[in-house]
């Protein structure tokens, strides 16, 4: 395993902890003595994706924990959380042979919602494309109301 912060693949498991969906490990570099965590989880699966522009492709879980960890930069949602957001999300579409990016999207804006308000605002943001300031306000009111 490569350590994510000098480079080297000198790494060693420090401590593995097992769920019926994934292995979670704590690992160290040898090198430069830093820790870090990695998961391990069963990644075939058998779900079609329709994007926007019509274009068909497999699931990839990857891309939905890219999309959470930018919204949740620099806010209290910590790792464990990210991951249990994304283990929810493809629990949602597990049963599914197929689903639309923007099913994926909005069932991620859900559960961030319900996590941490300025991941949410931030993932939508993007997610929805906000036009103007406008568009933007009228999410955040939207939030307040709740």
């Amino acid at each position: 395993m490569k350590c994510p912060y000098c480079g080297k693949c000198s790494t060693n498991v420090v401590d593995t902890r097992e769920s019926s969906e994934r292995i979670r490990r704590r690992r160290e570099c040898s090198d430069c003595d830093r820790r870090f965590t990695t998961y391990e989880t069963v990644e075939k699966y058998d779900i079609q994706v329709t994007k926007r522009s019509g274009d068909i492709m497999e699931f990839d879980e990857e891309k939905i924990r890219d999309g959470i960890e930018k919204a949740a930069e620099k806010t209290p949602l910590e790792e464990d959380d990210i991951e249990s957001t994304v283990e929810d999300v493809k629990r949602q579409v597990m049963d599914r042979k197929e689903v639309t990016t923007e099913e994926i999207g909005e069932l991620v804006k859900q559960e961030l919602k319900r996590r941490n308000e300025v991941a949410y605002i931030r993932f939508a943001s993007v997610y929805d494309s906000f036009e103007n300031a406008e568009s933007f306000q009228e999410e955040v009111e939207a939030l307040q109301e709740k």
